[in-house]
């Protein structure tokens, strides 16, 4: 399946996670900082063994569920989608994104995420979208909102990380 999604930036693209990534994976997805950001499906330490274990998972998707975004030094970050095993929620699919420090501030991810939402939606049939990101991580909601995703709502208190209880601010997009 051709995943090409037509994001072009300053040499930018999205694309396949392949084995090639696993060094850049390695090292991008061990920084402290950008775990901070990010639910805890990321682990930490992202050693070897955990990167190794994501490209087999994401081997398995057909349709993929999850992009590259690559530049000319290869990887530099991610976006994808959790998909909901539950019948009556088929239709919805949860974005989550992440980007090497950086590149962070360059606009990259709202242009990652505003090519990856159509070619998502299209691919796996979805109605909606909801992004969920920590209070305090003002620069991922401003980049859901540029993407037309608006605040739906804030569960107070309902992460747990690094010993402190965190909001989570609940996005949400019709695409369907």
């Amino acid at each position: 399946m051709d995943v090409r999604v037509p994001l072009e930036i300053n040499g930018f693209y999205l694309r396949e996670f392949s084995e090639d990534d696993l060094p850049r994976l390695c090292l991008l997805a061990g920084d402290y900082e950008i775990w901070r950001r990010v639910t805890d499906l990321f682990p930490h330490p992202y050693d070897e063994a955990a990167a190794l274990r994501w490209l087999d998972a994401l081997a398995e998707q057909d349709p993929p569920r999850n992009l590259a975004i690559a530049g000319p030094t290869g990887l530099v970050g991610g976006v994808g989608l959790l998909l909901s095993n539950v019948p009556n929620f088929a239709h919805d699919g949860e974005l989550g994104y992440w980007l090497g420090r950086e590149y962070w501030g360059l606009g990259l991810m709202t242009a990652a995420v505003r090519a990856f939402v159509p070619w998502a939606a299209a691919i796996h049939g979805l109605r909606r979208l909801t992004a969920r990101v920590y209070a305090g991580n003002v620069a991922s909601m401003r980049v859901v909102e540029k993407c037309g995703f608006v605040r739906e709502g804030v569960l107070r208190q309902a992460v747990r990380k690094e010993d402190q209880w965190l909001d989570l601010h609940v996005f949400g997009r019709l695409v369907g």
